[in-house]
């Protein structure tokens, strides 16, 4: 006790002793953010430095599938779809386990990787899926350090990115390094389209987030009309380094790309790279910005020829009360050793109300990309130039150059463009007490008649469809060698017949509609979501304001999709889906022989399933679907069964 009271006192006498001066000259000592433990000062945990944070989650996904009918997976009809299948984890590289390390040395500087696992599967899958190794060969649990290492399935994702950041007087500027970053400049330059929200959730898809209530997932569909996304949502990836410079004198801002996207980085040792950024000026009501983005790449070792493509734009966005206007435009080109470089136009205009001017939120949506225009790391697909392919490697392998192949005259939803098309978009949205109903109508028409095949692809059963070719974004596929598969989807291509000797006569005109109903109601003292997506498109010859519903169409192509989610308990969700879809063709596309008929196509899905929380940051989710397709003018493509889908997620 009585040492107590002699500190006390002694720690009285020396703050008495220390004068204002004297005060302040130890106060400069401190060094912000560091912890003191000695004397009178204040004793607190220091922020979130120096420290590594390990996240991600695990992900265990199995398809069981059971066909009713065997369906030619080529032409020859030598391979075709197994009676039964039973896969566990993804084939499109995306892993079990995806862990995230985070480190940050100090306040400035930051680091981060992701580490993923792949499920380890016997069979042939080659290097893209890691070394395989024979179970003769695997370590055992007692000696785990023998034996072949399992480590060829265990690598480093997206690279380990590096950010930094500095604040001066005159701005904040910061830079990312190295691995793989998701960024975006504007839709003409360097971004991924986002649309408007209008899918189906009956499947989930790899990167869903697990939300605190199983029920989340729906309301916010329901009440925002979009659900959590990760940061890939709208952004592109991109390899090497970006500058940022903020808060700069009289609002301006900048960023500087320099490095790689997924298009041009590939496997080649030829140099190749791809350039781009912006210089931004804020106003209190918009902003004004120039845009760039450029690709080279060398097509010989010797450095002598070239391919790639420029795009410059100027971008600006104004708000005058309840309206609003964002514009892009600018100018493009396309460069290769067999093709003519040209300068050509890029325009994409927004202008919207807000619904308390008029009621009702409307938003027109004015574009035209010219066929000279390409650019694949922007908003607007190539549909009028055949890229020159550098290398040979098939498609769906590492380094493959042959998704650059055009997709057609491709079948698009509303927002998301081409060149070679001009078009005019609409788009309001009515409530009317529980029912949100979103409406979205679109006209478009090809500047130049270039290419005499339409693609398309089938909504309804999608996914399904996707899986019947396994690891491999085959081409030329199918009972006819009529579908290219790419990630998540298989299209069709149809073959227009009303050329001249070969030559493409007539530009292609687009319709599309599509209409998004939400609505939500307590049944039983429970919350119950209704969903309700329909897309509706045509392709003719001849430009029509309205929907042309008769065989003056090249193609007719109808799908409507319904889905009801109903909590039976507070972490329990009983899933629901329904799809029906049609496709129609008339006489000026390719027929069959034997039946003498065009396309006549009908597609069907019916669906049930659970959403079950296993606590906040994991979930148990199944689907089991009845599907069907029939082409009943080309019999050999039609397909019928039934798939069980069981995910476990869990983030940590």
């Amino acid at each position: 006790m009585i040492k107590r009271l002699l500190l006390i006192a002694c720690l009285g006498l020396l703050s008495q002793g220390f004068t204002a001066q004297e005060q302040d000259s130890v106060a400069e000592l401190l060094v912000p953010g560091e912890e003191y433990l000695l004397g009178l000062f204040p004793k607190q945990a220091p922020p979130a430095l120096r420290q590594v944070d390990v996240s991600g989650f695990y992900r265990f996904f199995g398809t069981y599938t059971q066909m009713d009918t065997d369906y030619p997976l080529e032409e020859t009809g030598a391979f075709t779809t197994a009676e039964r299948s039973l896969f566990i984890a993804d084939d499109t590289q995306l892993p079990n386990l995806w862990m995230n390390i985070a480190g940050r040395p100090n306040a400035k500087t930051s680091f981060s990787m992701d580490l993923f696992m792949f499920q380890f599967m016997d069979g042939n899958l080659g290097e893209t899926y890691g070394s395989q190794v024979v179970d003769s060969l695997r370590p055992n649990v007692y000696s785990p350090i023998t034996g072949t290492r399992l480590g060829g399935s265990l690598g480093l994702n997206l690279g380990i990115n590096l950010y930094g950041s500095y604040a001066t007087d005159i701005g904040s500027f910061s830079a990312r390094m190295g691995g793989t970053h998701w960024y975006r400049l504007s839709d003409l330059t360097f971004s991924s389209f986002r649309g408007y929200n209008r899918f189906t959730l009956f499947e989930r898809n790899p990167w869903d987030p697990v939300q605190r209530q199983v029920t989340d997932r729906y309301s916010t569909f329901y009440e925002q009309g979009a659900i959590q996304q990760d940061l890939r949502w709208g952004n592109r990836a991109f390899h090497g380094l970006i500058v940022e410079g903020a808060q700069l004198p009289e609002d301006f801002s900048f960023s500087l790309l320099f490095g790689k996207t997924e298009l041009n980085g590939g496997f080649d040792s030829k140099p190749n790279s791809s350039v781009g950024g912006r210089v931004r000026k804020d106003f209190s009501s918009g902003f004004l910005s120039f845009n760039t983005f450029n690709s080279h790449t060398y097509v010989d070792s010797l450095a002598r020829a070239s391919i790639g493509f420029n795009v410059h734009t100027l971008e600006a966005d104004q708000r005058m009360g309840d309206f609003r206007i964002h514009a892009e435009i600018g100018a493009g080109r396309y460069y290769s050793p067999n093709y003519a470089s040209t300068w050509a136009e890029a325009i994409n205009i927004k202008a919207s109300v807000e619904k308390e001017k008029i009621g009702i939120p409307i938003e027109l949506h004015y574009f035209r990309i010219a066929p000279e225009v390409i650019n694949n790391n922007a908003i607007f697909w190539n549909t009028s130039i055949d890229e020159m392919v550098f290398n040979d490697i098939p498609l769906g392998q590492p380094g493959s150059n042959q998704v650059l192949v055009p997709f057609a005259s491709s079948v698009t939803p509303i927002g998301l463009m081409t060149n070679n098309r001009t078009g005019l978009n609409i788009n309001t949205e009515i409530e009317i007490d529980d029912l949100s109903v979103a409406i979205g109508y679109g006209v478009a028409s090809e500047i130049t008649p270039i290419s005499n095949q339409i693609s398309y692809s089938h909504a309804v059963n999608q996914l399904t469809r996707s899986r019947f070719w396994r690891w491999d974004f085959v081409s030329n596929v199918g009972p006819y060698g009529r579908y290219n598969v790419v990630y998540r989807d298989a299209y069709e291509l149809i073959q227009l017949t009303d050329d001249e000797f070969g030559t493409v006569v007539n530009e292609k005109h687009f319709n599309t509609a599509e209409v998004q109903a939400k609505y939500s109601k307590r049944v039983l003292g429970k919350q119950l979501f209704a969903f309700l997506l329909g897309r509706y498109n045509t392709v003719q010859p001849e430009f029509n304001a309205i929907m042309p519903l008769n065989d003056e169409a090249y193609l007719r192509l109808y799908s409507t999709e319904l889905e009801v989610y109903w909590e039976l308990i507070p972490s329990l969700i009983w899933a629901n889906y329904v799809g029906y879809e049609r496709a129609i063709a008339n006489y000026d596309t390719d027929i069959n022989d034997e039946t003498r008929r065009p396309r006549n196509q009908e597609g069907y899905g019916l669906g049930t399933g659970i959403d079950l929380s296993l606590g906040k940051n994991a979930l148990f989710s199944v689907r089991h679907r009845f599907f069907e397709f029939e082409d009943k003018s080309f019999p050999l493509d039609q397909f019928r069964g039934q798939e069980t889908l069981l995910e476990i997620k869990a983030f940590f």
